[in-house]
């Protein structure tokens, strides 16, 4: 189909979900002048904006792309409609980047899960099927034991347990933290809310960092030991070190650094999938609504 269809079309169904819900907010718009995708919610007007790159309307648009078009605004709508912001930022504020990511890769399945249980879009659930599978295709899934890149997994898992066909197999049990990252998950799959899914992320987070410690404690011992040391001083090392953790507190830098992960939103995929067919005209000087175009009050003198 042309750009212009499938601008229409995205448009024109998402108007079809904002009234089978009964116009939860005061209106939700449509924006294909942006430079990434997203969305965002006005607290003063009440007015949703989900943001799209331009698409040149003379180029064509695959099934393929439309659908996922759909099922990344229907995802970006799902936090939208069941995700409470407070409790996410306090968490971020107090316990950094990482663990607002943690949060993200729980918190994703599970707004999904309650769209589709809304009833708001009948096929919501394939499309985030298959937006999540696009995701896969294009860049691979990760590697089981890559710290940096645990809210992905925990974000691909939280959606198999969904029900998701999912086009890799999972990677959870060959990782090194699958104990803690199977109870998080499982934890997550029962969650009604934001607050729950933020208390899960923290605890998994020093699930994690303890593990890290007890195995760093663990090489250097062993280092110690293969370098002929003196067999009392690796238990005097522990000591020393449990004394120094007790006074440092959670504020110890982590072993493995969590900087460089996969984005969990699939903003990102959104835009390189339409990479190509943008349109520069559309970055610069916002057109009006395809579908419902804006006419200027003419006055004769």
């Amino acid at each position: 189909m042309l750009g212009l269809d499938a601008k229409r079309g995205v448009e024109a169904t998402l108007e079809r979900v904002y009234n089978a819900t009964g116009n939860t907010f005061d209106r939700l718009e449509v924006v294909w002048s942006g430079k990434t995708a997203g969305v965002m919610k006005d607290i003063h007007s009440g007015v949703v904006s989900v943001t799209f790159p331009g698409i040149d309307e003379t180029k064509q648009v695959s099934k393929d792309l439309f659908n996922q078009l759909i099922g990344y605004a229907l995802h970006e709508l799902g936090h939208v409609w069941f995700t409470v912001d407070s409790p996410w930022q306090r968490a971020r504020e107090e316990h950094g980047a990482f663990v607002s990511s943690l949060i993200n890769g729980l918190e994703d399945p599970r707004i999904e899960k309650c769209v589709v249980d809304s009833g708001y879009a009948p096929n919501a659930r394939q499309l985030f099927e298959h937006l999540t599978n696009q995701v896969l295709e294009r860049d691979g899934y990760v590697e089981p034991d890559d710290f940096k890149n645990i809210p992905f997994l925990l974000a691909i898992e939280g959606r198999r347990l969904n029900g998701y066909d999912l086009v890799f197999p999972s990677v959870v049990e060959a990782s090194p933290y699958a104990l803690h990252l199977k109870k998080a998950v499982k934890a997550a799959h029962k969650a009604v809310s934001t607050k729950r899914i933020v208390e899960i992320a923290v605890e998994l987070y020093a699930a994690l960092k303890q593990q890290q410690k007890q195995q760093q404690q663990k090489q250097e011992q062993q280092q110690q030991q293969g370098e002929g040391g003196d067999q009392g001083q690796p238990q005097a090392s522990q000591e020393q070190g449990d004394e120094d953790d007790q006074g440092q507190g959670d504020d110890q830098t982590n072993p493995a650094e969590e900087e460089g992960g996969r984005d969990v939103e699939p903003d990102r995929h959104i835009e390189q999938e339409l990479d190509g067919i943008g349109s520069s005209a559309d970055r610069h000087i916002p057109r009006p609504h395809p579908a419902a175009p804006v006419y200027d009050e003419i006055h004769f003198f």
